[in-house]
């Protein structure tokens, strides 16, 4: 019953714009890592509308289609090590969707960082104070401390 509440409060799949897009996981953060997306660590790209619709591409495609075309070196890399197959893949795709503009892009990326960064439990003062105790009585136990 908990999973029904929690995938109806928060979704694995949502829509933008024309597509679905899937919540980010350790997996596809680090394929933006390969992809070298310098928007997922905060970087500044020269290449920014580009950068959001691989990240796009990456969360709204399968993720073995997306390796494959990633590590793909077939058609050579660009300046930076990014696969060419994956650049194209990326573009070809574009073609035919309706993201938007590049703000609404660059803040539904933001949601979503900020969303798959952030702790999903919050601990309540009493699990504080339960944890600090026993933090302090290791610590008051520590045969080092004698």
């Amino acid at each position: 019953m908990t999973d029904d509440i929690t995938s109806v409060l928060q979704p694995e799949i949502e829509t933008f714009g024309g597509i679905q897009l899937r919540k980010p996981t350790a997996g596809t953060l680090s394929l933006c890592d390969f992809a070298k997306l310098k928007i997922t660590s905060g970087g500044i790209s020269e290449v920014p509308f580009f950068e959001a619709v691989a990240f796009f591409y990456i969360h709204s495609h399968q993720v073995k289609e997306v390796r494959k075309s990633l590590f793909d070196k077939s058609e050579g890399v660009d300046e930076n090590g990014c696969s060419l197959k994956f650049i194209n893949s990326v573009l070809q795709w574009a073609d035919d969707v309706e993201l938007g503009s590049i703000s609404e892009m660059g803040d539904k990326i933001g949601a979503m960082l900020s969303e798959a960064m952030s702790p999903k439990v919050e601990p309540t003062g009493e699990d504080q104070k339960d944890s600090d105790d026993t933090i302090a009585e290791i610590v008051s136990d520590d045969p080092k401390k004698n």
